[in-house]
């Protein structure tokens, strides 16, 4: 009987022992989740390892802690994209719109305007008009770049048969402006893996580009070389070019630089971040490269879709 009651006082005291270890590391747990809480520590979720269940609920908090901390991220990230896009909208949009309600209230208020003034006017207000909307447009696109919100489907894009679509509905503009196309395109087949819509968009947003700020050039260029295993579509012109101190910025949002291609021409500085992002959803690159007065060229470098 003695040694029984010897033997439940030791299961009891190894219980007890047991139990205010279990309390001391629960404790534990509950301060270091909350220190994680608090500092988002990169180091994870540090917890004392007494056994085997220990050890499986530290590498469950912790995976929730990783994911915790993506989710956190991700939200900042958005919260920050949506702060800027609307400082953005508010100080960009301020002169294209001040400018429209300038000649609407001039056509509104001066009575000593002749009509052939008053549609010249009006004319104008529309046209400040649909750069505002274009320019709507273009931030929440470049808003939903920002935040992976762009489906991308990445498939077999045969260039050859897309490219001269895609020119194509350039034609008119070139030929009102005065421009020579120069197109050099492969005999040979060539495919690159792309999203057909994207990469349509992002040779669209170079070629306004081009014409926007190339047209005294007289020329716009178009090439695609396949070499190794990676495809280069350029875009090229001869007009002003860019000044060497603007290259590094060319591709920020709403970077529209105080070199010569860019003093005297509007643009809402966004095309070419957007064709930036385009380009890196698809797994690919985009550089440029200037010599004022001589050439400028926007290279797309996508990897090639092979014959398979």
């Amino acid at each position: 009987m003695f040694v029984l009651l010897i033997l439940l006082l030791a299961a009891a005291l190894v219980l007890l022992i047991r139990l205010l270890r279990l309390k001391r590391q629960l404790s534990r747990m509950s301060r270091a989740v909350g220190t994680f809480l608090e500092s988002g520590d990169p180091g994870g979720i540090r917890l004392p390892v007494y056994h085997n269940e220990s050890r499986e609920l530290s590498a469950g908090l912790n995976e929730w802690a990783l994911r915790w901390k993506a989710l956190n991220a991700r939200s900042q990230h958005l919260d920050e994209s949506r702060k800027r896009m609307l400082s953005n909208l508010a100080h960009d949009f301020q002169t294209p719109l001040a400018a429209m309600l300038g000649y609407v209230e001039a056509v509104r208020d001066d009575p000593q305007l002749t009509d052939a003034e008053r549609r010249a006017y009006l004319e104008i207000a529309a046209r400040k008009g649909e750069e505002l909307s274009r320019m709507f447009r273009d931030f929440f696109e470049l808003s939903k770049l920002e935040a992976d919100d762009t489906p991308v489907r990445l498939q077999r894009v045969l260039l050859n048969e897309t490219v001269p679509d895609w020119l194509l509905t350039f034609h008119q503009e070139l030929e009102k402006l005065g421009l020579e196309p120069v197109l050099d395109l492969p005999d040979a087949p060539v495919a690159v893996w792309a999203d057909a819509r994207l990469l349509e968009r992002v040779v669209n947003n170079l070629l306004v580009n081009a014409l926007r700020y190339g047209r005294s050039g007289g020329v716009i260029g178009f090439s695609v070389v396949s070499a190794a295993d990676v495809c280069t579509l350029t875009v090229w012109d001869r007009g002003p070019g860019i000044a060497a101190g603007d290259l590094p910025f060319v591709f920020d949002r709403l970077y529209t630089g105080e070199g010569s291609r860019n003093r005297k021409l509007s643009g809402s500085g966004l095309g070419l971040a957007i064709a930036k992002r385009l380009v890196e959803r698809q797994r690919g690159r985009i550089e440029v490269c200037s010599v004022p007065g001589e050439r400028t060229e926007f290279k797309v470098i996508l990897p090639l879709a092979g014959s398979q």
